[in-house]
C-alpha cells in the first residue's frame, strides 16, 4: 500500500516541492500574549515555544499511537511549534497476539475523529498500514523530514517496534524522539532506591503519590502546517468495523469515541457519579462506573488532564481520593508490564507452581456465551459482548468464576476479554488476570473465590442489572433470582424456565467447584465436579 502512494515520481516530486515552500515555522504571537488553556474553573498560561533558527527550516513526523487527541498530546505540541508536520496512524499487523476485535472498532471511529480535528487545523491524517520500522523510515527519507515523535509504548510488542525503529533509523540524519507514556508517573520512574520493582499495590501507590502533582496539561495547537499528502485508504478499509454480523450495533448507541466524547464523559462523571463513588462505586443497580476506561485506553484524553480535573472537583475528599487509587491500580498494572514484559503469558510469582488447568471446551464456550446457569456470571458476559465493557465487580466476578469454578486457564480468560473490551489495556488486562488467578502481583489471599450468588444478592439485590442482559430471568422474584436453581419447581415453570434450562442445572456446583480449587491450589489434584 505503501508503495502505491509513491510509485508515482510526480506525486513524490510535488510533495518534496510543496514540503519546501512550508518549510517555516509556525508565527508566533506577540511577546506576553501567550495562550489560556481553561481547564474546569481554572486557567493556566502556557506561552508558547518559539521554534530556535536552527530549527526554523525543519520538519516532522507526528507517529500517533496511543494518544488520538489534540490537547496534552506532547509529540504534536513539539511539533507544531518546530514547523511543517505530517501525522501518522499505522494500522500495525496483529504479530499472533490477542485480538482486539471491539477495540478496533472503538478506534476506527477515535481516528475519524482525530482526522477531522487535524484537518480543520490544517493538517489530516496520513493512514498506513503496515510494520512502522519500514514505513516510517521510508516516508521520512522520501520527505526529508529530519524527526519522528511518537509517545511511548509500555507493552513487549511496542517496545519491540520502537527497538526495530530505531534500528532502521541508525544513520539516518532523522532523529526519533520518545515521549514518557501517558502516565501521572512513568514506568520506568519507579523503583526508586529499591533494588526491585513493587509487587504490592499499597507501597507502590504511596511512592507514587510522592511524585504529584504531575505538569499541567498542554493546550492544543491553534493551527497546524501541514505537509500536504496523497492518501489512499482510511480504517474503514481496514475491516475494523463489523458488517456481518454487526455486533456493535448497541455499542454505537451506548459509546460516544473521540476526544470531545471523552472530555464530556469526564464532565459527566465529576458533575453526577462522583459524589459517593466510595460507597456506591461497586453496586450494579446505578450507573456509578466513570466509563472513562476506553478513553484513557485509546488516549483521547490524558490522565494529566483527569488528574487535574479531580483536583477541581468539589466531591467530597474521599471520592475523589477513592476514584484516584483507581486509576493508581491502572498505574501500577503498567509498573508490571514494563519490569516484567512476559505479564501476559507467564505467572508472576515465580515460587508458586502453576496448577494443571482443566481443559473443557464446553465449559469455556458456555461462560464466553453467558449460558453457564450462574445469573451474574451471565449477565456480565453478555453485556460483554453486547457494549464492550464490564463493571470492576462484574470483571473480578466472572473472571474468578472462569478460574477458580471452572479451574480454565487465565490466559484464555485474558485472550477473551482482549477481543471484547473497547478498554483493552494490554497492562491492566494482564494484571488483573494474574490477580484474580493468585499468580500476580498483590494476589494475596490466592484462595479468596468470589460467591456470584452473595456478590450478586449484595451488589444487585433486586436484580435489576442481570434482568437487563438475561430478560428470561423477568418472572424470577429477587429471592431466587441469583440462584434460581434453588426456587421451587413450580415458580420456575410458571417463569418459564424449562426442564432444560442452564437455570435449573448449572455446568459447575459453587459449592463443590469452590472445594475443588482449593483443593487444586494446595495439592494440584482437580476432582471433576460437574453435576451429573
Amino acid at each position: 500500500m505503501f508503495q502505491k502512494m509513491f510509485q508515482n515520481p510526480l506525486a513524490i516530486h510535488s510533495l518534496v516541492r510543496a514540503l519546501q515552500k512550508r518549510s517555516r515555522p509556525i508565527a508566533s504571537p506577540p511577546a506576553g500574549n501567550g495562550r489560556t488553556h481553561r481547564f474546569g474553573r481554572q486557567s493556566f498560561q502556557h506561552p508558547p515555544k518559539p521554534p530556535t533558527k536552527s530549527e526554523a527550516f525543519i520538519s516532522s513526523i507526528v507517529w500517533f499511537r496511543n494518544n488520538l487527541r489534540l490537547s496534552d498530546n506532547p509529540p504534536l505540541r513539539e511539533a507544531a511549534e518546530r514547523g511543517p508536520l505530517l501525522p501518522v496512524f499505522i494500522g500495525e499487523p496483529s504479530r499472533g497476539a490477542s485480538p482486539e476485535g471491539a477495540r478496533h472498532w472503538w478506534r476506527a471511529r477515535s481516528l475519524r475523529c482525530l482526522d477531522h480535528s487535524l484537518s480543520r487545523l490544517g493538517a489530516p491524517l496520513l493512514f498506513l498500514r503496515g510494520d512502522p520500522a519500514i514505513l516510517l523510515p521510508d516516508l521520512a527519507t522520501r520527505l526529508k523530514i529530519d524527526k519522528i515523535l511518537a509517545m511511548e509504548a509500555i507493552d513487549p510488542d511496542g517496545r519491540r517496534t520502537q527497538s526495530r525503529l530505531q534500528s532502521a533509523l541508525s544513520g539516518k540524519p532523522v532523529e526519533f524522539h520518545l515521549f514518557p507514556a501517558d502516565y501521572l508517573v512513568p514506568p520506568a520512574g519507579l523503583p526508586a532506591e529499591r533494588r526491585s520493582p513493587w509487587k504490592v499495590f499499597t507501597p507502590f501507590w504511596q511512592r507514587a503519590q510522592s511524585h504529584l502533582p504531575p505538569p499541567l496539561p498542554l493546550p492544543a495547537p491553534d493551527r497546524l502546517d501541514g505537509i500536504p499528502f496523497p492518501r489512499s485508504e482510511t480504517p474503514e478499509d481496514w475491516g475494523w468495523e463489523p458488517e456481518k454480523p454487526d455486533w456493535a450495533a448497541e455499542m454505537r448507541s451506548f459509546w460516544d469515541p473521540g476526544e470531545e466524547g471523552a472530555r464530556r464523559r469526564l464532565n459527566a462523571f465529576l458533575e453526577k457519579r462522583l459524589k459517593n463513588y466510595a460507597v456506591k462505586r461497586d453496586f450494579l443497580d446505578e450507573d456509578t462506573s466513570s466509563l472513562l476506561s476506553p478513553h484513557l485506553a485509546n488516549g483521547e484524553i490524558s490522565i494529566r488532564s483527569v488528574w487535574w480535573s479531580l483536583r477541581e472537583s468539589t466531591a467530597p475528599e474521599e471520592d475523589r481520593a477513592k476514584f484516584l487509587s483507581e486509576l493508581g491500580w491502572r498505574e501500577f498494572s503498567a509498573h508490571l508490564m514494563w519490569h516484567h514484559p512476559d505479564l501476559a503469558t507467564q505467572p508472576l510469582q515465580k515460587g508458586r507452581p502453576e496448577i494443571a488447568w482443566r481443559e473443557d471446551p464446553s465449559s469455556l464456550l458456555a461462560w464466553q456465551k453467558g449460558r453457564t446457569g450462574i445469573p451474574l456470571v451471565d449477565a456480565g458476559m453478555r453485556q460483554l459482548r453486547r457494549l464492550g465493557f464490564l463493571p470492576n465487580r462484574v470483571r473480578m466476578v466472572t473472571a474468578s468464576f472462569l478460574v477458580k469454578n471452572l479451574l480454565i486457564d487465565w490466559r484464555k480468560g485474558r485472550e477473551w476479554f482482549s477481543d471484547n473490551l473497547v478498554d483493552h489495556d494490554p497492562a491492566n488486562n494482564a494484571a488483573s488476570w494474574q490477580w484474580i488467578s493468585g499468580y500476580g502481583a498483590d494476589a494475596a489471599p490466592w484462595f479468596r473465590i468470589f460467591n456470584p450468588v452473595l456478590q450478586g444478592e449484595k451488589f444487585d439485590p433486586e436484580g435489576r442489572y442481570v434482568k437487563t442482559y438475561l430478560p428470561e430471568l423477568a418472572r424470577i422474584p429477587p429471592r431466587y433470582l441469583h440462584c434460581p436453581w434453588t426456587a421451587p419447581s413450580s415458580l420456575l415453570d410458571n417463569a418459564g424456565i424449562g426442564k432444560d434450562s442452564p437455570y435449573r442445572n448449572p455446568i459447575v456446583d459453587l459449592g463443590l467447584s469452590r472445594k475443588r480449587a482449593l483443593q487444586a491450589w494446595t495439592s494440584g489434584n482437580t476432582p471433576d465436579v460437574t453435576p451429573s
